[in-house]
């Protein structure tokens, strides 16, 4: 019989502060590669529903122009720091980089804040739904670190210092700001025909992708991206598929005996290989 909680328990011997990479390495790596790509898929619609951070996400055109590549920058460029370390070669260059990139817009404090804590707490609330297991206390502590020293060498000010504190910003910023524009509507579109793209090219794709998106949204999300209810027969069938999922992983996949790197999988936008200072718009 395969040992399902082997990470966990290997997780449950270190420190969620000094070890905190290697815990959101051994978790996202081995036990929730798929869950914790699928989060931060969703927690990009998270930010579409700030005015300020859509309205300059949108003058950019990289999601309607070149999505998929904008898609595949963000994640090679985390993918680079969170799997080789902060404090790697390979991950000071991306940091370095994921500043460089962003020191070209007139991004306010708060909303590069806001986007932080959307990688912090997305994945835990996904597995609290939808995951095999849900994440530890040690994990969402871990990611709490790791995300706030990445938060300190990206020169984001005014960081909350406690877990609590950090989720009870994300919870009033997104209460004071979430609303519907133009621009989030147009990056929600967007987003969409990059998850489309990756399908086969079948008729009512495009509905049955945008219904299960709507259906994963909490409402205040849902009216902010301007997207009408889900049909209760796709949500429920979404739902019930992402359940069936995490039964089968849980009791009858086996578990995973290698990492799983995305900067080392097949690429679309790079089919011969990057490098970290190209990536990004130019």
């Amino acid at each position: 019989m395969f040992d399902r909680f082997r990470v966990l328990r290997e997780i449950s011997e270190l420190d969620p502060e000094k070890d905190c990479h290697k815990i959101a390495f051994l978790s996202g790596s081995y036990d929730f590669p798929q869950d914790v790509e699928i989060s931060l898929g969703l927690a990009f619609f998270r930010t579409y529903a700030i005015p300020s951070i859509a309205k300059i996400l949108d003058a950019t055109k990289q999601f309607e122009n070149f999505g998929q590549k904008r898609y595949d920058d963000t994640t090679l460029i985390l993918g680079e720091f969170l799997e080789n370390g902060l404090d790697s070669e390979n991950g000071k260059r991306a940091i370095d980089r994921l500043n460089e990139i962003h020191k070209r817009y007139g991004i306010k404090n708060e909303d590069f804040l806001y986007t932080l804590t959307t990688f912090i707490f997305e994945p835990a609330r996904w597995n609290d739904r939808f995951g095999w297991r849900k994440s530890s206390p040690k994990e969402k502590l871990a990611n709490f670190h790791l995300w706030r020293r990445i938060g300190e060498r990206m020169n984001i000010k005014n960081l909350p210092r406690t877990y609590e504190e950090m989720e009870e910003f994300n919870r009033n910023f997104e209460k004071k700001s979430f609303q519907k524009t133009p621009e989030g509507m147009r990056l929600g579109a967007a987003t969409i025909r990059i998850a489309v793209g990756r399908l086969p090219n079948l008729p009512g794709v495009h509905y049955l992708v945008s219904q299960a998106l709507s259906s994963l949204m909490d409402p205040p999300l849902r009216a902010s991206m301007g997207f009408s209810d889900p049909n209760p027969f796709f949500q429920f069938l979404t739902i019930a598929i992402f359940k069936i999922r995490a039964f089968l992983l849980k009791f009858m996949w086996p578990p995973r005996k290698k990492p799983f790197y995305v900067t080392k999988r097949k690429n679309p936008s790079y089919p011969n290989g990057y490098l970290i200072e190209n990536l990004g718009p130019k």
